[in-house]
């Protein structure tokens, strides 16, 4: 008997040119780890020094600056939730991967060629080819290819594992761990020495770098298709016989006569008749969400390592031992920091917490970050506080001090992103494990768009007349202390609200 609608895909793995070869996912781990070393140098080497481009290259202020990159990070980290969509429902992980660096590709070489323009117009006094404009153009098409390739890396690579096979489950285990650690290394190539490049030798020069690093991820990825294990999405479709669907409130197994008359009863209300699985897959997000949410304000004090930390950097003494170190490698600072904190967990933490009969969940893993990120915020307010007072005395402070907050940063970032990483695969449904992964990305465009509001608040309530307001272009005019201080207390009371989430929510394998 046919069934209605579309033709439903076949839901087993395909392996092309290998489709017989048995294969743990050993060879494709490493493969993947490797790809998003260099696409994470790609991408940091555009956005790591991204606000001092806007301000020296393009003369934009500092307030306009950082509200225009927390707007483009925020776009960056919106996009994967429709890239997810699309590998979840139409195009699989694979080809939504192979058009999105294609997009991502061209972008960056649009803001290379922005980096050789004049920043005034150069045809007629139009500015539509002026450098600004190519740059934009160039970033938001880095922002939309790295959004699919974001939204379907990361589960494309935990398809290639076997369930069926031991070593695979342990390695598959162990890969969200890894790929984030390959996230970050990206900040440490690119605040070392691409951004050096870039503050010394040549904006063009960077750049170029950068772009190089994803030209050639992209060219690895497509050579290495024999290698892959490809599943096509599956549709759904309403009218399959002998489905299991809810009914009036009751689960219940119709045939397709019985299709047809359910369908007379309930037309002009397609909620009343769902599959069960529909309706498990729908309350599975309803329970994500509250916890989906609070990650939203975290994020958003996190975007201030890309922005005002960078501002607040750029106005201290910037030598460290004799070494000249540029406000935005420090970012490359809190990488180490994040693997250091690696350490101390694995090594310390976990081990000092087993010993007492215990091990931290990934939900209170995601709690302890939500409380470090409110306390970096309050560490660099007492920064600020600091470097006013000896600006005032005409002194300047090394930037050494801003290693405390990075710090605490970067524990915020370990026990929240990482843990939320696989707590939102683990919790996701069966035939949404792209949607859901990017649900965690989605939290970080959010943060960064909420970031942008805030700061056009601080602007509307504090730059008056007679006050430059907290954020200005002369800092020592400002107080950006003040602004800090405003973070530390959201994130503090953001923290309290989790936890009454946290501590209600259900695991699916307990409701399983």
């Amino acid at each position: 008997m046919q069934s209605r609608g579309p033709t439903i895909e076949d839901d087993s793995l395909h392996v092309p040119l290998l489709k017989d070869k048995k294969r743990t996912g050993s060879k494709q781990q490493r493969l993947f780890l490797g790809f998003e070393c260099l696409e994470s140098t790609a991408f940091s080497g555009i956005s790591t020094n991204l606000v001092v481009y806007l301000e020296t290259v393009l003369h934009g202020s500092n307030l306009a600056s950082a509200s225009k990159v927390t707007t483009w990070f925020g776009t960056s980290y919106l996009t994967p939730i429709f890239g997810a969509i699309i590998a979840d429902t139409f195009l699989g992980n694979y080809n939504t991967i192979l058009v999105s660096l294609a997009v991502y590709l061209l972008g960056m070489v649009f803001v290379t060629i922005s980096a050789f323009l004049p920043t005034a117009a150069v045809l007629g006094g139009s500015s539509v080819f002026g450098a600004q404009t190519i740059a934009f153009i160039g970033l938001y098409l880095v922002a939309i290819g790295s959004g699919g390739v974001r939204s379907s890396l990361l589960p494309f690579g935990a398809e290639q594992f076997h369930d069926d096979n031991a070593t695979d489950r342990e390695n598959k285990g162990s890969f969200f761990s890894w790929f984030y650690l390959c996230v970050d290394f990206g900040p440490i190539v690119s605040g070392l020495f691409i951004v050096w490049i870039q503050d010394n030798v040549s904006w063009g020069l960077g750049f170029s770098i950068a772009t190089a690093c994803l030209a050639i991820a992209f060219a690895a990825f497509v050579l290495a298709t024999p290698m892959y294990k490809r599943r096509m999405p599956t549709v759904k479709v309403p009218g399959d016989v002998d489905m299991l669907y809810e009914v009036n409130d009751k689960a219940a197994i119709i045939t397709e006569s019985d299709f047809e008359e359910v369908t007379e009863e309930v037309v002009g209300s397609s909620w009343k008749l769902c599959t069960v699985t529909q309706v498990e897959e729908l309350k599975i997000l309803l329970r994500l969400l509250p916890i989906w949410a609070t990650s939203i304000v975290m994020s958003s004090a996190y975007a201030q390592m890309t922005t005002t930390f960078i501002q607040q950097g750029s106005v201290m003494n910037m030598s460290v031992m004799s070494v000249s170190v540029p406000a935005a490698s420090m970012s490359s600072f809190e990488v180490a920091c994040v693997l250091t904190w690696v350490l101390l967990y694995s090594k310390v933490i976990v081990p000092a917490l087993r010993s007492f009969g215990s091990e931290p969940s990934q939900l209170q893993r995601m709690g302890t970050g939500r409380l470090l990120v409110a306390l970096s915020m309050a560490v660099s307010a007492l920064v600020e506080m600091k470097r006013l007072d000896g600006a005032a005395r005409g002194e300047e402070i090394t930037i050494a001090w801003q290693i405390p907050q990075y710090f605490l940063l970067a524990g915020a970032e370990v026990f929240c992103y990482i843990a939320q990483l696989g707590f939102f695969y683990a919790e996701a449904p069966d035939t949404m494990k792209s949607t859901c992964t990017s649900l965690a990305l989605l939290t970080i465009a959010l943060g960064s768009y909420l970031s942008s509001f805030i700061y056009a608040v601080v602007a509307a309530f504090t730059a008056t007349a007679g006050s430059p307001g907290w954020i200005c272009d002369d800092l020592n005019q400002g107080h950006l202390d003040y602004f800090f201080w405003a973070m530390a207390a959201m994130c503090t009371l953001n923290f309290a609200v989790y936890s009454g989430f946290a501590k209600n929510y259900k695991l699916k394998t307990v409701l399983s």
